[in-house]
């Protein structure tokens, strides 16, 4: 099934509108199941449950959550890889308001599809995101994309760092003819012959593709094609064990 859905998302237009009403197809059926499962939880305390029963609910819409998750990323994906430069609703974007927006709605996610944990341990847990960004700067930029793009590596800062204690931070800088964007984490980092490799499509990095981390390893490769279109760049710099940190520069446009 993996490699059929590799060939058509490197196949042809219709391969991609069969792609397109695929996902949309399975939607619907996700919707329901996360609507009833979601629905049932929220009686769980008037019903009683046991705890194997409780635990099977949490998991069924857990696992139905991020499988919705991976669908809107397969639409957004057969989205964004037929967008050209024309096709971008270029606005004026209050870069500060729209960090804010995507590190709430990362961590959200991240609560989201991440079981609460019933450890006596005192550890600080939970992840932290730093905002440090001119209240006043502002980008030329296609809203949704750029959200997209900023989500993306927030959400890969979390994913690839194990620690109880997440902490990411975003600095942002207006520089004379471009405005830029670094996403730094302290999490697992790159190992230096992976660097060149992780902005293709479906790669992941091996150490973690286990088949427990959620993606298809096609987030990076739309980073990539999102900055290309707005005549950006973005670079990286990985120490193995101590982090990573993505810095997105982008032409300022009148």
């Amino acid at each position: 099934m993996a490699n059929e859905i590799i060939k058509t998302l490197n196949g042809s237009e219709e391969d991609g509108k069969m792609l397109s009403l695929v996902s949309h197809k399975l939607k619907t059926p996700l919707s329901i199941i996360n609507g009833y499962s979601e629905a049932i939880l929220s009686q769980s305390s008037k019903e009683n449950f046991s705890p194997f029963t409780a635990k099977a609910l949490e998991e069924i819409h857990k696992q139905g959550t991020k499988l919705c998750y991976l669908v809107d990323k397969l639409l957004f994906f057969n989205k964004v890889n037929t967008l050209s430069e024309k096709d971008l609703a270029l606005k004026t974007i209050a870069l500060k308001e729209l960090l804010k927006t995507c590190a709430n709605d990362a961590i959200s996610r991240e609560q989201e599809l991440t079981p609460i944990s019933n450890s006596t341990d005192v550890t600080k847990r939970g992840t932290f995101i730093e905002i440090d960004c001119p209240a006043t700067l502002e980008l030329k930029a296609d809203t949704e994309l750029i959200a997209f793009l900023i989500e993306e590596l927030l959400s890969n800062a979390i994913k690839f760092n194990n620690k109880p204690e997440k902490i990411i931070k975003i600095q942002c800088a207006h520089h004379p003819a471009s405005v830029s964007i670094s996403v730094r984490d302290y999490g697992a980092g790159i190992r230096p012959q992976d660097v060149n490799k992780i902005f293709e499509r479906f790669y992941q990095v091996d150490d973690y593709f286990t088949g427990q981390i959620d993606g298809w390893g096609l987030g990076l490769s739309m980073v990539k094609k999102i900055v290309d279109l707005h005549h950006g760049s973005i670079s990286v710099i990985s120490d193995r064990g101590l982090g990573s940190i993505f810095t997105l520069n982008f032409p300022v446009v009148d």
